[in-house]
């Protein structure tokens, strides 16, 4: 009895000390909101660029813009970045949506899509518990027989659309996913149901539809623009994205005509098609800059090319080469569509293997770039144009009575968007969070995060977890 007494008292013991390790540090403190910047350049991308400036933030927004009282240049400040399609953590520990949060708003990025799951990171940073950026939330997936993911929302019909998106509307989400296995009629259905409400529609181009028929506000990824085949509806999501070596100026041209005469617009996320290849070469990506903001149980295990949750565990070498062949077609595809004025947006997928939060917005924004636009024309699209399609026409500006939701930075980004690393200031909702302040958190959050015991504890709990799935696979 005094045996199973102590074994179970040690057992809660080292339960409650697990449990105490994997707690986060404090959030990042939250400073006062009136504040006062001097000689600084207003730059929109796109649109505008002042003068040096002074200006003062109050309760949230620009109150005062006025000529500089001293010379020269201190910075130059643009509206916040947007990355119009995220999602949460993997893994449901402690700290992470917190985590997730932070890594946006220290990037610059002050707008965020939330485009399935739940709405706790919006709540949570509306009701000032942690910083982060300004999100939206889309909710569960809205799919057909069968669905993919096993908390969506299954439409079929006129009926079923109707109860689907009332349910997504009465539990406060912003938005609708739609997904793979709609049909014509289901997508029809859901989008005047969603059209009642206010709320838009984002996602993937059905696997049986075509992108020139589509009820759809915002194209979601490259999904639905190569041509379409009659095995289609039984394709796997890989091979379907394969299929963009068969992406030629004509189907092109027909894509631009329909988003023109349609009003959809597309968020290419070249970055998940970037991935496809670059995978291949895993050690580099493991060891990145980027891959060390987030726990060791991302880049170790959850974004392993074998035995990850990655699209890419399940491609040969052969097929890694094919999708290095095929990216080319899709950068040429994004151009053409900027250049014929397609409403194009900023979004990442993250965390999707490999992208972490925050910057895998910047690599996108470089990807966007290696398209053939400008600095300049990349930023208009993710700081005026997407974070205006997001929150409003009265976001994505610098003018007095104007959100404050903004980047400062040593350098200005239209000009080489490595400047985008110069930032010495990122402001959200007024809030102004100092360069220095931000590192010191993400400094605490890796000392947390990179602790032994944490490390051990984790390892052991994805571990366990990704055995489990493998089973259930099989």
């Amino acid at each position: 009895m005094k045996v199973t007494l102590c074994a179970g008292a040690l057992f809660i013991a080292l339960g409650a000390l697990a449990l105490r390790i994997l707690q986060p540090p404090a959030p990042l403190a939250i400073p006062a909101s009136s504040v006062e910047l001097h000689s600084v350049v207003l730059v929109v991308p796109g649109q505008s660029r002042s003068a040096p400036v002074d200006l003062t933030l109050e309760r949230g927004y620009i109150s005062d813009i006025r000529p500089a009282r001293a010379a020269g240049i201190t910075g130059y400040i643009l509206p916040g970045l947007a990355d119009a399609h995220i999602h949460g953590p993997m893994l449901p520990l402690p700290g992470q949506n917190e985590l997730f949060a932070f890594l946006y708003l220290y990037h610059g990025v002050t707008s965020a899509r939330m485009a399935a799951g739940d709405a706790r990171m919006r709540d949570a940073i509306d009701g000032g518990e942690y910083p982060g950026p300004r999100v939206l939330s889309c909710g569960p997936f809205l799919d057909g027989k069968p669905p993919l993911w096993p908390n969506s929302l299954v439409v079929t019909d006129e009926p079923s659309a109707e109860a689907a998106v009332e349910q997504v509307a009465a539990e406060g989400y912003d938005c609708i996913k739609v997904y793979n296995e709609l049909t014509a009629e289901a997508s029809r259905e859901i989008y005047q149901a969603a059209k009642q409400r206010s709320l838009a529609v984002i996602g993937h181009v059905p696997w049986r539809q075509n992108f020139d028929a589509v009820y759809i506000d915002d194209i979601q990824h490259l999904v639905g623009w190569a041509p379409r085949s009659a095995e289609d509806g039984a394709t796997e999501y890989i091979h379907r994205l394969m299929k963009l070596k068969y992406l030629d100026q004509q189907r092109v041209q027909a894509l631009i005509d329909a988003s023109l005469a349609r009003g959809f617009a597309l968020t290419p996320t070249l970055v998940t098609l970037q991935r496809k290849f670059a995978l291949s070469d895993y050690a580099d990506l493991e060891q990145s800059d980027a891959a060390a903001l987030l726990p060791s149980y991302y880049r170790d295990q959850l974004w392993h090319p074998q035995r990850g949750l990655v699209s890419a565990r399940l491609l040969s070498p052969a097929q890694h080469d094919q999708f290095r062949a095929l990216y080319p077609q899709a950068q040429r595809a994004v151009r053409s569509l900027y250049e014929a004025g397609v409403a194009l947006h900023s979004g990442t997928d993250s965390a999707a293997e490999f992208i972490v939060p925050g910057a895998g917005l910047l690599e996108e924004l470089q990807l966007l770039q290696q398209t053939g636009l400008t600095p300049e024309q990349v930023l208009e699209i993710s700081s005026v144009n997407t974070v205006r399609y997001l929150h409003g026409k009265a976001y994505g500006r610098l003018s007095v009575g104007a959100p404050a939701d903004f980047v400062v930075y040593a350098m200005d980004p239209t000009q080489d968007l490595a400047n985008l690393d110069t930032r010495t200031a990122v402001v959200r909702n007024g809030v102004y969070f100092e360069r220095n302040a931000l590192e010191e958190q993400l400094q605490r959050y890796q000392v947390w995060f990179n602790h032994p015991a944490y490390r051990v504890i984790t390892t052991s709990l994805v571990s366990a977890g990704l055995f489990a799935v493998s089973m259930l696979s099989h």
